[in-house]
């Protein structure tokens, strides 16, 4: 449910949603999809990689996509995610998330333009 929530925050922002089931499954869709502009990542993500470590990925590989992580609350700890990625604890609220999209100049009728550069590695 909380996937199906953000789905249709990200829809309803203008986006299409990709979703990935694991973190291998999210780099497969950076590598094979051109256009990708913002990483929507759960800290908790299943796969080879955690969370901080596909933000990482992403950051190093795809240096112009921003990185957005959500987590479950835990108790006094400041995630380690690279430059720039935002954070957000859950239960997050979609003005929340929609405030760092407007903040990150990805919505609104001219967006801030991006390039997206090919995979490294």
């Amino acid at each position: 449910m909380i996937m199906l929530g953000a789905v249709q925050l990200f829809e309803a922002a203008g986006f299409e949603a990709l979703v990935a089931f694991s973190s291998d499954e999210a780099v497969a869709h950076l590598e094979s999809r051109p256009g990708i502009v913002v990483a929507f990542i759960e800290y908790d993500v299943p796969g080879a990689l955690n969370g901080p470590a596909l933000a990482e990925t992403v950051r190093n590989r795809w240096p112009t996509l921003e990185i957005i992580v959500v987590s479950r609350p835990r108790a006094g700890e400041i995630p380690d995610l690279p430059l720039g990625a935002r954070y957000f604890e859950k239960p997050y609220t979609s003005s929340e998330i929609n405030r760092a999209l407007d903040e990150l100049g990805l919505t609104g009728t001219i967006p801030r333009a991006r390039i997206n550069l090919p995979p490294r590695g």
